[in-house]
């Protein structure tokens, strides 16, 4: 039989490591204590990561921001009282790293080409907030640029930086948020919780995977 430790076993969940002492602490992901550590039976977490994948359809944007801007420990000033109260409940039972496959719809992501000399630009535009792997120092790359950009600027913006779109080699990720706009006047850099799901929806490799998870447990 396979334990595994909470470090081992949060890494296969997906999750954080305190969610998984909560899950412990519910009663929900059966261990033994053996000193000050907990070991945890690998199939009993398999199961749970089989069982306890998100169902339903994703959130929408409103919600999906909502949910967002209160991990962050923000208000959310679109929602109402009792819109503000069920989500809270729904992230007082779930983490937020749990709902991040639902979250998509928070924006329609659109890939660009632009000249390389503007991307410096376009991440200091005052009309965009800086977010992915760009809003994290560890990962930071400075040849593909990820904003988010409002509806309403979009097009002018595309013109501005003379973008090529749908490029076989893109080198710019614009998130075109509709609404609400989830971001503070001046903000020039997302939420940790917002690049970590940024980073969740573009995970290619587990370094991306682990920082979204430092991300979320460090908010």
């Amino acid at each position: 039989m396979e334990y595994l430790s909470v470090p081992q076993a949060a890494e296969r969940l997906g999750v954080n490591e305190r969610r998984v002492r909560q899950l412990i602490e519910l009663g929900r992901l059966p261990a033994q204590k053996i000193g000050k550590q907990w070991i945890i039976d690998a199939e009993r977490v398999d199961g749970m990561r089989r069982a306890d994948r998100p169902t339903g359809r994703p959130y929408s944007a409103k919600n999906a921001w909502a949910l967002l801007v209160l991990s962050a420990g923000q208000e959310p000033a679109w929602l109402s009282t009792a819109e503000s109260t069920r989500l809270r409940a729904i992230l007082e039972s779930r983490s937020i790293a749990d709902l991040l496959p639902r979250l998509s719809r928070r924006s329609e992501v659109l890939e660009w080409y632009i000249h390389p000399s503007l991307l410096e630009r376009l991440s200091s535009d005052a009309r965009t907030v800086v977010g992915g792997a760009g809003a994290v120092d560890s990962l930071i790359d400075e040849s593909l640029v990820e904003v988010y950009i409002p509806s309403s600027s979009a097009q002018q913006i595309a013109s501005d930086y003379f973008v090529e779109a749908g490029p076989d080699h893109p080198n710019a990720i614009a998130r075109v948020v509709d609404a609400p706009w989830p971001f503070e006047p001046g903000q020039q850099i997302v939420y940790p919780v917002v690049a970590a799901a940024d980073l969740f929806d573009r995970a290619g490799d587990p370094r991306r995977v682990r920082t979204a998870q430092e991300l979320i447990a460090d908010a």
